[in-house]
C-alpha cells in the first residue's frame, strides 16, 4: 500500500436499527471495551492486556456480555418494542432475518474464537518479509494454501503470471558527499534498482526544483545526462499525485542521467520507507537510491554555494523472468450457478510486501483478515447463495501485477462477479467502507449498514484517493462494483514500508473489529437476493474517473500497466 493521508471525504450512514434506551449506549453488546474505557481508563488499559494475552479470558468475558444482552432483551417492554417497530420503515431489499442471524453468528464467531491475530503472527514472525518473487514469498503461498486446504476450502489452487525480475537487497548501501566536504549519507537502494557498477557510482549532482511542465526537463537535458539526479517532495510542488509521479519518472528516464536519488515524505536520516521508480517488475535503467530527508535538504543548500558530488554503493540480488503465485480458494454458494451473472463475490488481499519490516500490517493483516472470514464462515455450516472466492495476489507493491494478470486471465468472467471486497489499509478500527467513485453502492451499502452498526462502521466515504492504489483498480476499471474497507491510518502510515512494521504493531481488539466488518458486509453480499450493483459499461467508468477528476491518473494507470485498458 502506497502512503498518504486519506481525505475526509463525504460520509453517509443509515440505520434501521432499534433506537436505544438512554442509559445503553448503541454499541455496548459488540464494543463492550469501549464502553469500559468511558467508565473506568484503568479498568479498561488492565482488562485489554488481559484480553490479548489470555485467550480463555476473551471467552469468559464474551460470554457475560452474551448473558447481559439476554437479559436486556428480555427486560425491554413489549409495547417499547413495538413502538420502536412502528416508526422503523424498512426498505424494498432489506437483509433477511435467516441473513442477519447468520452474520450475528459470524461476527461472534470472528470476535470470540477469531485466529486473525495468530495468523498475522505466523506470517510476519514465522516466515517474515515477502518481497514479490522471493523464498519467502514462496513460503507464504505454500503456507496460505495449507490454511484454506486445513479449513476445508474448495478449488484451493494457484495462478501463475510472470515477472520481469524478482529483486532482493543483497549489499546493504553506502553513500558519501565527497565535496564540498566528506558526509557519511544515509541512504539505501530503492526497490527494483540494479546493483551499482564496482566501486559505486560517484558524480555531480543536479536537483531538479521543478518537474513540470516536463517540458522544462529538456532545457536542463545537457545537465542531467550523465549525472546524479536529486528530486523530492518539493519539485513537484508537495506531495505529488499518481500522474505527476508517472510523468516525472518516464521524463527523467529518457534524459538518461548516471543514476537518480530522491526523497519523498518526512523520513528522517535512518528511516527507510522501501519504495521503487519503475513498475510491473522492471528493473530501472541506472541505479536509484532513497535518500534521508534530513541529507536531501543538506545536499541543497550545499548546491546553494556551489557544485556537490556524492558517491554511492550497493548490490542487489536479481533474477529476470521469474514466475509469481496468486492464491484462489472457495466456499461454493449455494443457491447459483457457476459462471451465472453476479454469482461470485471476491474477497482479497496482497500477499506480498516489503522489506524493512516483517509486514505484519501491509498486509499481513489483510491476508490474517481473508484467512479468518473463510474459517469463520466455513465453521457457520450455512454457505451464502453467491460463491465466496478468496484472492491473495502477488506483486501488489510493485504495481498491482498480481490483480491486474488475475483480471486479465478472466476478463470474459467479470459479469459473473457481484461485488470485490480488498482489505489492504492495515487494522486500525474500521469506520465503514470507501466506494471508490460508485456512489450507486452507498445505496447498495444502505440495507447492509445496520448490521455494522454496532461494530461503529456503518459508514461509507466518497473520498478517492486510493482508486489506483490497490487490488480492486482493475476490477473497478471493467465496472465491476468494488469496495476498500475504510479504516483509521494514523499508526499505519508512520510504519508502512519500514522497518516498524512488525508484528508488536498489531492491536488484536481492532483487528478482530475490522476483520468482523469485512465478515459481515461480504457474507451479506453474498447471501442477498438481487445483486449488489450495476456493472458499469467502458462509457460509464469513464464518466466516473471524469467526475472523480481522476481522468488523468486513469491514463497513467494504463500507461503504466497498472490496470487493463478496458
Amino acid at each position: 500500500m502506497t502512503t498518504f493521508t486519506p481525505a475526509t471525504g463525504n460520509h453517509t450512514s443509515t440505520s434501521l436499527e432499534f433506537q436505544p434506551l438512554e442509559f445503553l449506549p448503541s454499541d455496548l453488546l459488540l464494543r463492550p471495551l469501549d464502553a469500559v474505557e468511558q467508565l473506568h481508563p484503568l479498568l479498561s488499559a488492565r482488562i485489554d492486556l488481559t484480553f490479548n494475552r489470555v485467550p480463555h479470558f476473551r471467552r469468559v468475558f464474551w460470554s457475560l456480555i452474551r448473558m447481559l444482552t439476554r437479559i436486556i432483551s428480555l427486560s425491554i417492554p413489549s409495547a417499547f418494542a413495538v413502538a420502536l417497530l412502528a416508526q422503523t420503515s424498512t426498505p424494498a431489499n432489506t437483509v433477511s432475518e435467516p441473513t442477519r442471524t447468520a452474520v450475528r453468528e459470524l461476527i461472534g464467531s470472528i470476535m470470540v474464537d477469531g485466529k486473525a491475530y495468530e495468523y498475522d503472527r505466523e506470517l510476519a514472525d514465522g516466515i517474515g518479509p515477502r518481497l514479490t518473487g522471493s523464498a519467502n514469498y514462496d513460503r507464504a503461498v505454500a503456507w496460505s494454501m495449507e490454511h484454506f486446504r486445513s479449513l476445508g476450502l474448495s478449488n484451493v489452487h494457484t495462478e501463475s503470471f510472470t515477472s520481469p525480475a524478482s529483486w532482493e537487497p543483497e549489499v546493504a548501501a553506502t553513500g558519501t558527499i565527497l565535496e564540498p566536504r566528506k558526509q557519511t549519507l544515509h541512504i539505501y537502494s530503492a526497490g527494483w534498482s540494479p546493483s551499482t557498477p564496482d566501486g559505486g557510482v560517484e558524480g555531480n549532482v543536479v536537483y531538479l526544483p521543478r518537474v513540470f511542465p516536463t517540458s522544462e526537463l529538456d532545457a536542463e537535458k545537457d545537465k542531467i545526462a550523465d549525472s546524479i539526479v536529486l528530486f523530492d517532495n518539493q519539485s513537484f510542488g508537495g506531495p505529488p499525485t499518481f500522474d505527476a509521479i508517472v510523468q516525472a519518472f518516464l521524463r527523467v528516464h529518457a534524459l538518461h542521467p548516471r543514476a537518480v536519488i530522491f526523497t519523498f515524505g518526512l523520513n528522517g536520516n535512518g528511516t527507510q520507507n522501501a519504495l521503487l521508480l519503475t513498475t510491473g517488475g522492471q528493473i530501472s535503467d541506472m541505479p536509484v537510491a532513497q535518500l534521508g530527508l534530513e541529507d536531501d535538504l543538506l545536499i541543497k543548500r550545499m548546491l546553494d554555494k556551489g557544485p556537490v558530488t556524492v558517491q554511492f554503493s550497493f548490490k542487489n540480488r536479481i533474477r529476470h523472468n521469474v514466475e509469481i503465485q496468486n492464491v484462489v480458494a472457495e466456499i461454493p454458494g449455494r443457491d447459483v450457478s457457476p459462471g451465472s451473472p453476479s454469482s461470485v463475490v471476491v474477497v482479497g488481499a496482497h500477499l506480498d510486501s516489503w522489506h524493512p519490516g516483517t509486514g505484519a500490517q501491509d498486509n499481513g493483516t489483510g491476508v490474517a483478515s481473508i484467512l479468518e472470514i473463510a474459517r469463520a464462515v466455513q465453521s457457520l455450516g450455512r454457505p451464502p447463495r453467491r460463491t465466496l472466492r478468496f484472492v491473495l495476489f502477488g506483486g501488489e507493491e510493485e504495481g498491482l501485477m498480481g490483480s491486474h494478470a488475475y483480471v486479465e486471465r478472466h476478463k470474459a468472467e467479470m459479469p459473473s462477479l457481484d461485488a470485490v471486497l480488498i482489505s489492504d489499509t492495515g487494522s486500525q478500527r474500521a469506520t465503514g467502507w470507501y466506494v471508490l467513485g460508485r456512489e450507486d453502492e452507498k445505496d447498495a451499502l444502505a440495507a447492509i449498514e445496520p448490521l455494522l452498526s454496532g461494530l461503529g462502521a456503518d459508514q461509507t466515504s466518497s473520498n478517492t484517493d486510493f482508486l489506483f492504489r490497490s487490488d480492486h483498480a482493475g476490477f473497478n476499471v471493467l465496472g465491476v462494483p468494488t469496495l476498500m474497507l475504510w479504516n483509521s491510518m494514523d499508526r499505519f502510515e508512520t510504519l508502512v514500508h519500514q522497518a516498524s512494521d512488525t508484528f508488536d504493531s498489531v492491536v488484536r481488539s481492532d483487528l478482530d473489529q475490522t476483520v468482523a466488518v469485512t465478515g459481515s458486509t461480504a457474507y451479506a453480499i453474498a447471501d442477498a437476493p438481487q445483486p449488489f450493483a450495476a456493472h458499469l459499461s467502458h462509457a460509464e467508468v469513464a464518466d466516473m474517473f471524469r467526475k472523480c477528476n481522476a481522468a488523468a491518473d486513469f491514463n497513467s494507470a494504463k500507461v503504466i500497466g497498472w490496470v487493463p485498458s478496458n
